[in-house]
């Protein structure tokens, strides 16, 4: 190889090398340039996705938040039932018999070798149907799902299904934990379940398995924020979850988009008198007739079942 007069080949070949390696770093850097510019492209797109994960919660409590309900229910004791006092009363629920056309309380009553699901004439206060649990089972709340009844046990983790019409076992459903409180959404087609804490697990009725979970919660005096425990018997009553707090008289009304307790409703003036000294027999059975706004409530072995016109205030608040 031979080049310009007065230069080497070794000169000539560090001139190649150096113009080469120019080159080849030129397209390094584009590379990487444009490599960098690509892990931007998804580094934006990942944080994208990111903040769009964080603001859906956000945007979710903040459509919660604008959702309405009436400050206070005028409750107005309108009728006292007598009724029989051997039911340690768990869950309640109100319905119109379909074939009939009488008003039917369904209940179950709890404790080991007395638990019972009972359907009941509302006006006359007869029996009209009765199931006995196996002596191993602590009935807690129930349900009312189309034709079938969702019944629930304390601590034995079975929900058991049954035919509203004959009280026929269909089926039987697991859970881990305890079980309280059952009520259906007839707006959402889900169960909502307490265990005794602070925790509404949402169900879907077809599978029992849990779609969701909150908690229940309440501001203190301070304005903080606290956790409500005992939850117990529930039922939905226009929109709102209503529960009592056990071993208590108290009913708690609750936003079940936010968990946030709207209202606690003290009921302590109706318990009756034989029954005050008790910290056994509370409150504990909570039924809505929708078609009349009636609120029924009774407790274990109360003898008394009353009737409350339950009307919303005409005036909105919002739930938080």
């Amino acid at each position: 190889m031979t080049g310009n007069k007065g230069t080497s080949r070794r000169e000539i070949l560090k001139r190649c090398v150096a113009t080469v390696g120019v080159a080849a770093l030129a397209d390094v850097a584009s590379t990487l340039t444009n490599g960098l510019a690509f892990a931007e492209t998804v580094r934006a797109a990942q944080t994208g996705k990111k903040e769009a994960a964080r603001a859906e919660p956000n945007a979710a409590a903040e459509v919660a938040s604008r959702r309405e309900f009436p400050p206070r229910f005028e409750l107005k004791l309108t009728k006292r039932r007598a009724r029989s006092t051997d039911s340690y009363t768990q869950g309640l629920v109100f319905e119109i018999d379909a074939e009939t056309g009488r008003e039917i309380l369904y209940e179950s009553g709890g404790q080991y070798g007395k638990s019972k699901l009972r359907k009941i004439d509302l006006e006359s206060g007869k029996i009209l149907r009765e199931y006995r649990f196996s002596k191993r089972y602590f009935a807690e709340g129930i349900a009312v799902v189309d034709d079938r009844i969702f019944a629930l046990t304390w601590r034995e983790r079975a929900c058991f299904v049954f035919n509203k019409k004959t009280f026929e076992k269909l089926d039987e459903f697991r859970y881990s934990g305890e079980g309280w409180g059952l009520a259906f959404d007839a707006e959402t087609k889900t169960l909502a379940m307490s265990d005794g804490t602070s925790k509404i697990r949402v169900l879907d009725p077809k599978t029992f398995r849990q779609k969701r979970a909150f908690d229940v919660w309440y501001l203190d005096a301070n304005g903080r924020e606290r956790k409500l425990m005992n939850l117990n018997e529930l039922e939905f009553v226009g929109g709102e979850l209503w529960t009592n707090v056990y071993q208590t008289n108290k009913i708690v009304r609750i936003d079940p988009a936010t968990g946030r307790v709207l209202q606690a409703i003290d009921f302590s003036k109706i318990v009756p008198e034989s029954l005050r000294s008790s910290w056994e027999y509370v409150l504990n059975g909570i039924a809505f007739d929708g078609a009349k706004n009636r609120l029924f409530l009774t407790g274990k072995c109360w003898p008394t079942l009353f009737e409350f016109s339950a009307v919303p205030d005409k005036t909105a608040a919002k739930s938080v």
